[in-house]
């Protein structure tokens, strides 16, 4: 199943939700609070130490930041997995990729393995599937700074090429993939044609309060903007024409049925208004997401995957001095009163003992609801003069309710718990399949002409290069690879969805996964759908060490923004008076950002720590409002 629902049914639903974080402004300005990041002072920790739980995106920034400024702290990292880098992950031909059975977070036995079989035709570029982020947006400039100042080269993502397609599977519309720039811009003729004709109208509303002087000027202008807006002839009329002789007011932004070219073209008939309408084409598919900010372009993606940014600060961690410790899962983090340190105990793989490592500071990236059973009794406690600050210590028991509550609730519903679900698919496949056939020309001189042409059954359809098209079929969204457009072969995310169907599919075996994701390409074309080929599956609420996608900070409840802030503070440890020393222990990662989700908000999180930790005089501003992922990250 899927879930549709449009973004105003969301909010009429849910009337707080707000895609951005809003700052407490009346509370800031009662606070010491720090204006942004604070550059770290050369020597300001020498001879301290650092321990960094997670080679993640937010546990690296915080160990590249700690020893490019020379501060003397010494940094280790300790990582569970083989790898760096968390959910940023990229797969190629030869890895591996092994899923929990379920989706618990402790005790969980490893599921089947999936081998990457992509392959790599003489000529292309290197496969690869972006299994977690897949795209940079241009306001993300912290990240794209560091990728600047570490040499990774950049690319244009594709968002939305106008030639994708849109599938419903109910209403008017439904069966026959329509292509994007039908719907978009035969709706907006429409419109501008209902507001060319009602323009004096419209001008001489009472909420508009216009001057009578002023209305026929204005009513005339907005007539004359329509006209530009919506592609309207002469008269107001929204009707797609050739035009007249010369093509010079033709009306054809929504396409051809037929290709002009080596044909002469044949202008699209236009949908009508009522089919728009009666299709709810906007709820059953996410269409207007490429037009949300951050997915508006430019966006970008590293040339050769998004690995390639872990990769980076990785590099740049290990040039700096510090350490990373692959295969390291913590099984404990303790605090000896007497020397005031923190003790980390590393499961020693292979066997049953552990490696002890002791440290000044402790940064987390690891997931919050884990930390429940990794935090001792004594850091963690109830009292109110022991271990961690109380207020920090109740927010990270609100964190782990929100994960141990019941995937339905009283009325049966589905709910999310705080570390949200989402599953993906990578397909590979000829690119003939959505770029055109490519189609040999033997000429007497043996020279062979490659020509790009469409099949006579594909007549009137634009090849894709990049882009997401969108279906109300549960794999929601197949993206297009953005790059190696002459290559053979490509790769694309042939799935990518959310909460309950997200859920449900990770329930799944993997084979059956890619059964419905391919029944799902075929929406869009049965020699589309069968031509796909090496599947793979991920769904990251089952992935041992992460168990989700992002944050979902609205599971916490009434006062979830409340205990945000207390968390994003870090914490000190009280002593054996039950005096509170400055903050040392942080949690880090974006789930500790306004920007949940998406790697910028690793890179502030881990910022915000350093500048806490560096100036314990100075609080990380409150806010007022949190993000919600539906709206942010899932693009409802």
């Amino acid at each position: 199943m899927t879930i549709r629902i449009s973004r105003a049914d969301y909010l009429r639903s849910h009337p707080n939700a707000s895609a951005w974080a809003e700052l407490a402004e009346a509370t800031n300005a009662q606070m010491r609070i720090t204006p942004g990041p604070i550059e770290l002072e050369e020597g300001s920790f020498k001879g301290k130490r650092a321990l960094i739980l997670g080679a993640g995106v937010a546990g690296l920034t915080t160990a590249y930041e700690l020893l490019f400024h020379k501060t003397g702290m010494e940094v280790t990292i300790l990582e569970a997995q083989s790898r760096t880098g968390g959910r940023c992950l990229s797969l190629r031909t030869g890895d591996t990729l092994t899923e929990d059975k379920d989706d618990a977070l402790f005790g969980s036995e490893p599921g089947e393995t999936q081998v990457v079989r992509f392959e790599w035709p003489v000529g292309d570029s290197e496969p690869y599937l972006n299994a977690g982020p897949g795209r940079i947006p241009s306001a993300h400039k912290r990240l794209l700074n560091y990728l600047r100042e570490f040499g990774v080269a950049v690319e244009i993502y594709v968002m939305n090429s106008m030639s994708n397609l849109v599938h419903m599977d109910t209403g008017p519309l439904k069966g026959k993939p329509r292509v994007y720039r039908q719907i978009d811009h035969n709706l907006r003729g429409w419109i501008a044609q209902l507001v060319h004709e009602h323009a004096s109208e419209l001008i001489d509303a009472p909420s508009l309060a216009i001057p009578k002087s002023q209305q026929k000027s204005l009513a005339e202008k907005l007539q004359s903007l329509m006209v530009s807006f919506g592609e309207l002839d002469d008269e107001g009329r929204y009707a797609p024409t050739a035009g007249n002789a010369g093509f010079e007011n033709a009306i054809s932004r929504a396409g051809f049925d037929v290709l002009p070219g080596v044909a002469v073209g044949e202008i699209a008939e236009a949908i009508k208004l009522q089919d728009l309408l009666a299709s709810e084409y906007w709820a059953q598919t996410r269409f207007y997401q490429p037009v949300d900010f951050l997915w508006q372009q430019t966006i970008f993606q590293p040339v050769g995957g998004m690995d390639q940014v872990q990769r980076a600060f990785a590099r740049q961690v290990a040039t700096l001095g510090g350490m990373i410790h692959l295969n390291s899962p913590v099984t404990s983090i303790d605090w000896d009163a007497k020397k005031r340190e923190f003790v980390v105990q590393v499961a020693k793989i292979g066997s049953k003992e552990t490696i002890e490592y002791r440290a000044d500071y402790c940064f987390s990236n690891i997931a919050m609801p884990f930390l429940e059973k990794l935090l001792s009794k004594e850091l963690q406690g109830s009292g109110d003069k022991s271990g961690f600050a109380l207020p920090f210590k109740k927010g990270l028991k609100a964190v782990y309710a929100a994960q141990a509550r019941p995937r339905t609730n009283a009325e049966g519903k589905y709910q999310d718990k705080f570390l949200a679900v989402t599953t993906k698919v990578g397909w590979q496949g000829d690119r003939t399949l959505w770029q055109g056939k490519l189609i040999t020309h033997d000429h007497e001189d043996d020279l062979k002409l490659n020509t790009l042409v469409a099949p006579d059954s594909e007549e009137g359809v634009v090849p894709i290069f990049g882009g997401i098209s969108w279906t109300s079929h549960p794999i929601v969204q197949i993206w297009y690879p953005s790059t190696g457009y002459h290559d053979r072969k490509g790769v694309l995310t042939g799935a990518y969805n959310f909460s309950q169907t997200a859920y449900e599919w990770g329930r799944k075996p993997v084979s059956e996964r890619l059964d419905m994701a391919r029944e799902g390409a075929r929406q869009f074309g049965k020699r589309f759908g069968n031509g796909l080929h090496d599947g793979l599956a991920i769904a990251w609420q089952n992935m041992p060490y992460i168990k989700g996608g992002w944050a979902y900070w609205q599971s916490v409840g009434k006062d979830a923004v409340k205990h945000f802030n207390i968390l994003s503070q870090g914490t000190g440890v009280h002593d054996a008076k039950g005096k509170l020393s400055d903050p040392v222990f942080f949690v880090i990662g974006d789930q500790l950002s306004s920007l949940p989700g998406w790697q910028e908000g690793a890179i502030a999180a881990a910022l915000n720590a350093l500048t806490r930790m560096a100036r314990p005089d100075l609080e990380i501003p409150y806010l007022e409002k949190l993000p919600d992922t539906r709206l942010l990250v899932e693009g409802v």
